[in-house]
């Protein structure tokens, strides 16, 4: 395995460094390919730069510094635990930080709950707002506590001072920074406790309101729901139980604001967590002091799972259903909401889906028509549900990446809409997993599309975005993908292991390009597709109506294809992205050559 992994460098090294750069751009993107994915350092932590990030949040200052906080996760374990920071100015050059964001200042309060006697020195997918001129943070701890083989696991919330840290607990935060207790005793805000709301393995019914869900004595007798069932191990027959990870606030992407909603009179924000098991949560918090609230309105202190209901209700997933890292967004410009889920096995088969809705409990409906929302036949067919906005993929003749997820969107101060992903190669053994960057459009349908190339920000002085091309500019050969669902299961055998494994074989595999000929008379040409494709007067805006498959909307923009080995041209490239919402419901997307 290590000469194949030294000769995948080399081999990229030797194919990458040799490319002329376009233009005169302010960012060398070639020799940034090279250190980013040739020649990645797993040295110190300050050294990682986009290598080790998992569950990447995307977070924007007042200055205008991007941060990325992250799961605990390494090669070998190495770097200091307490979620990772990155910080980056233009999206592409990440510095990775040498202190964590905790700083070894866990939550006592969990500690006792799982009856350890010291700190679980782990966390996992933080969240991060700035108010008050503070930081707020959510993020996970997960463990086997009181039962092992069974998880406890809690969304503990910090708060901090600066962007780097370190985030205390908001119990004790006022005790231990200066700037946090004046702060707080000037909104007149206290916690008594530092938990937002915990799982553990038992009954959480309630997460569903009665006239929805199945009567408890029918699910019972189906077996899809038994609280007492420790010793069966089977976490699919938990219905309703959220599993505590991935918090995520709701925001309007149109504007970057939070969305705000009043229950029992009360100014909340909305919150999703949620993990497999018994599918994403939605739950209210008060938009002042972050704490959880219960139906009418009131502020609790003490965690949310305690109270009837207030932990909840599942818009997304269920009933074992391998959906996490969700988030939802409201775009007021589209008037709809969108659900964005990681599913399957992180290390084999993670990929994107999403859905849309109205109303913010849903229900959530991916672009093929099928809801996201599972009841109890349907939790083992989830691969085949949410539009797959980004997977696994390998263009001709190029290097190739899967386990895109973690997803975290974020709306920037200059008005993009960018999507960070951790994603892992099939030119690198797994344990390499990298911080990608995509911007993300939306179609005239109020589909959401991205660059599925990774974020590159000059192009003789444009920013990557949606800018005029010509027909002639733009007719040409591309390397195409189409996206494909279904659950259809096999062995994967990922680069670098001599171990298969047991897989949704369609997201696991890259999805190989076909060959898509644009041509400049409007038809579509080559072996593989034919049909026609328009360009509209804004010079972007593109349909391509594939002959008996469908009719994709999308855009049409320059792009920095990462992955290209062509050492005689260029990174720079054209670059579709669509999405089928009459038929297929599928994405299809290519890079010129």
């Amino acid at each position: 395995m290590k000469s194949n992994l030294k000769k995948s460098f080399c081999t990229l090294a030797a194919f990458i460094v040799g490319a002329s750069v376009f233009g005169a751009p302010s960012f060398d993107v070639d020799r940034a390919v090279v250190v980013k994915y040739a020649k990645p350092s797993n040295g110190t932590q300050d050294q990682w730069g986009p290598l080790n990030c998992h569950d990447p949040k995307i977070f924007q200052d007042d200055d205008g510094t991007y941060y990325v906080y992250s799961t605990d996760a390494s090669i070998g374990g190495a770097g200091e635990k307490g979620l990772q920071i990155r910080k980056s100015k233009d999206l592409i050059n990440w510095e990775s930080q040498p202190r964590s964001a905790i700083q070894n200042q866990w939550d006592r309060d969990w500690v006792k709950w799982v009856f350890y006697k010291q700190a679980y020195k782990s966390s996992w997918a933080p969240t991060v707002i700035k108010q008050n001129g503070l930081y707020y943070m959510y993020h996970g701890i997960i463990t086997d506590g009181r039962n092992p083989g069974y998880p406890d696991a809690s969304i503990t919330f910090a708060i901090a001072s600066s962007p780097l840290g370190p985030f205390y607990p908001a119990a004790k935060a006022a005790k231990k920074d200066p700037k946090i207790k004046e702060v707080l005793d000037s909104l007149g805000v206290s916690y008594k406790q530092s938990t937002l709301v915990r799982y553990c393995y038992e009954d959480r019914s309630m997460s569903i309101d009665a006239d929805e869900a199945l009567s408890m004595e029918t699910l019972y007798n189906t077996g899809y729901y038994d609280t007492n069932n420790e010793e069966s191990g089977d976490f699919a027959s938990l219905a309703y139980g959220f599993g505590c990870i991935d918090p995520e606030f709701v925001m309007d992407v149109a504007t970057g604001k939070l969305m705000e909603y009043t229950i029992g009179g009360r100014k909340c924000y909305a919150v999703t967590y949620g993990s497999w098991k018994g599918g994403i949560a939605l739950m209210y918090v008060d938009a002042v002091s972050l704490k959880a609230v219960d139906r009418e309105g009131n502020e609790l202190d003490v965690p949310a799972d305690t109270v009837e209901g207030a932990f909840g209700k599942c818009i997304g997933g269920g009933y074992g259903a391998a959906y996490e890292g969700a988030q939802v967004i409201f775009n007021k410009d589209t008037g709809y909401y969108y659900l964005f889920v990681s599913m399957g096995n992180l290390d084999y088969e993670y990929r994107v889906g999403v859905g849309r809705s109205k109303s913010i409990e849903g229900p959530y409906i991916d672009a093929g028509g099928r809801s996201m929302l599972f009841g109890p036949m349907d939790g083992q067919d989830y691969h085949a549900i949410g539009s797959k906005i980004i997977g696994a993929h390998e263009l001709k003749g190029e290097y190739s990446f899967r386990c895109q997820g973690g997803e975290s969107i974020l709306r920037t101060a200059d008005g993009k809409i960018v999507m960070a992903v951790h994603s892992r190669t099939n030119f690198l053994p797994g344990y390499f997993f990298f911080l990608q960057i995509h911007q993300m459009f939306f179609n005239e349908d109020g589909w959401p599309v991205i660059n599925e190339n990774e974020y590159y920000n000059d192009f003789n002085g444009k920013d990557e975005g949606l800018n005029k091309l010509s027909v002639s500019e733009i007719a040409g050969t591309y390397d195409a993908i189409l996206t494909v669902r279904d659950n259809e299961e096999g062995r994967f055998t990922p680069f670098g292991s001599t171990d298969s494994f047991q897989v949704h074989i369609t997201d696991a595999t890259p999805t190989p390009s076909k060959d898509l000929t644009l041509n400049e008379d409007g038809t579509i040409g080559g072996n593989n597709y034919s049909g026609k494709w328009t360009l509209a007067e804004d010079g972007y805006s593109i349909t391509i109506n594939l002959d008996g498959i469908g009719t994709f909307k999308g855009y049409v923009l320059n792009a920095v294809d990462w992955a290209r080995k062509n050492a005689k041209g260029s990174h720079r490239t054209i670059t579709f992205t669509t999405l089928d919402s009459t038929k297929t419901g599928e994405y299809f997307w290519g890079n010129k050559r």
